[in-house]
């Protein structure tokens, strides 16, 4: 089972990816890790036929998990997700000096 942080929360509500959606790009979703996060995105190719109704609503729903709890992070939709999480950086980059 998975939990919302209070972030992920208001953004699922802000972007409308109601809990179906979540659900649906974790347990179909491909897994990548990277960053010391998991992310799982709900390409075309992953929604099951059963589904198949829902397609366009489903499809590039990317749910980012941290990678040592259940906690959802956040999640959104994204045009091509592979290729924004490929071309990010495989370290998270914190800089909190720069942040103000």
């Amino acid at each position: 089972t998975f939990e919302h942080t209070q972030h992920s929360y208001i953004r699922a509500s802000q972007r409308g990816l109601n809990n179906q959606k979540i659900v649906a790009a974790l347990q179909y979703g491909e897994n990548i890790f990277k960053q010391g996060l998991i992310y799982f995105i709900l390409g075309e190719n992953n929604i099951p036929t059963s589904l198949n109704k829902q397609k366009q609503h489903l499809k590039n729903v990317v749910v980012i998990v941290s990678g040592d709890s259940n906690q959802i992070i956040t999640c959104y939709k994204s045009a091509d997700p592979f290729k924004n999480i490929r071309i990010k950086s495989d370290k998270l980059c914190k800089n909190y000096k720069s942040a103000a």
